[in-house]
């Protein structure tokens, strides 16, 4: 049965988009060391404030509740999209930076406002990249849901099939 979703976050991260930067590596005292671009650690940083402000630090979903997150990032509209000619609103982004690393910058920033347990929790990601309408900034547009609590609707098919006889 398909999950009915009620929403409980909807937050703008205004700015750029920023992809999630592939992690680099250094030779520290002999030893090999991972660290991740400080572009993509400012934003991951900055979209984890903008969510806890906005949840006031608490956490919406308690650990094996599934999550829907749906993510619209609005790149800056490039001048050869300035034109009379072109259409004033959205226009679909199809040049890097790809979407999905956008989305993993995302992710991980709400992780570290503790919104949930882990971003394996989502099991509904609806994700567009678009330039901006001609005169507005870019930004992120990000909504998340939760199920939403439905009362029962009769019997289930086990409770179904246990009231019926042995035999």
């Amino acid at each position: 049965m398909p999950t009915t979703w009620s929403e409980v976050l909807r937050v703008t991260i205004p700015g750029p988009p920023v992809p999630k930067a592939r992690p680099r590596f250094a030779m520290v005292r002999g030893r090999a060391r991972t660290f991740s671009e400080p572009r993509t650690v400012a934003y991951e940083k900055r979209v984890a404030w903008l969510v806890a402000n906005a949840t006031n630090s608490a956490q919406l979903a308690p650990k094996s509740t599934p999550v829907r997150v749906d993510i619209l990032a609005i790149f800056k509209r490039p001048q050869r999209l300035n034109r009379k000619k072109d259409p004033p609103g959205l226009v679909p982004h199809v040049v890097r930076p790809d979407l999905d690393n956008v989305v993993k910058s995302i992710l991980d920033g709400i992780g570290i406002a503790g919104l949930w347990d882990d971003d394996g929790q989502v099991t509904v990601l609806r994700a567009e990249a678009a330039f901006s309408e001609k005169g507005q900034e870019p930004r992120v547009e990000l909504t998340i849901y939760l199920p939403a609590e439905r009362p029962p609707q009769g019997k289930t098919l086990i409770e179904v099939f246990d009231a019926l006889p042995a035999g």
